[in-house]
């Protein structure tokens, strides 16, 4: 071992004697914020390998779509390559819009076009809160955690705190020595819920930023399927305008 090495690898040796000589309170403490830490980076790893695979897919679709809008691809091409894309959330978009909405307009299509238009949009948003809400899974749990965790330590440390000044009674000593092992040992549980919750909130905030992300992107989205209406009626008008003619 390092000299470097050796003062943390003391201090960690003290520690967990302080935490294995507890009283029965502050080790159940302990031990249910270390259950709450695995299950927490747990949905953590979960949801950024989903969120990781959502954006990539995400990438890889605007790229087809991108190929669609200039014409190297059909439509209907690039609709049978989103469904085969599970893990991507504008893809499920783009499937909505080529399986319930197109087949709609073009049977109304020379209606009112706002309408039309404000079916997209809300059959947009419906989908779009849909798949948000399967990406935020988990991170209820890890705003929950972040909050309760710091209490449950510093219950742990009250309740040690308490302990030590009843034993200070009954020895009738103010000294260090007697004093010190047990207000250690109290504020142990309050490291171990800061230690659970600092991650959880770190995890939040960043799969909330994420999240924010995609929902910008499926609204940009949304707004190129409308153009896509608008550029199809407006064809359509042309096309109508050079028959009268």
């Amino acid at each position: 071992m390092t000299p470097a090495v050796a003062p943390y690898a003391d201090i960690l040796t003290e520690i967990g004697g302080l935490v294995a000589g507890a009283g029965l309170f502050a080790r159940f403490i302990v031990l249910l914020l270390f259950v709450l830490s695995v299950i927490s980076w747990m949905v953590m790893i979960e949801r950024a390998v989903r969120v990781k695979r959502a954006e990539s897919a995400n990438r890889a679709f605007w790229r087809r779509f991108d190929e669609a809008r200039e014409g190297r691809i059909g439509m209907a091409e690039l609709a049978d390559w989103c469904k085969t894309q599970v893990g991507a959330p504008l893809a499920r978009l783009f499937v909505y819009f080529s399986e319930d909405y197109w087949p709609l307009y073009q049977e109304r299509r020379g209606g009112e076009d706002r309408l039309l238009l404000g079916m997209l949009a809300r059959g947009i948003d419906r989908e779009s809160s849909s798949e948000l809400g399967r990406q935020e899974r988990g991170l209820g749990w890890l705003a929950t955690l972040s909050a309760v965790a710091p209490f449950l330590g510093l219950l742990g440390t009250v309740w040690g705190i308490m302990n030590s000044f009843l034993q200070l009674g009954r020895q009738g000593s103010a000294t260090l020595d007697v004093v010190g092992p047990g207000i250690a040992e109290a504020l142990i549980t309050t490291v171990c819920g800061l230690a659970v919750a600092i991650p959880a909130v770190v995890g939040f905030n960043y799969f909330t930023r994420r999240l924010q992300s995609q929902q910008s992107e499926m609204a940009r989205l949304g707004s190129l399927l409308a153009d896509v209406v608008a550029e199809e009626e407006l064809s359509s008008e042309s096309v109508s305008q050079h028959a009268v003619r």
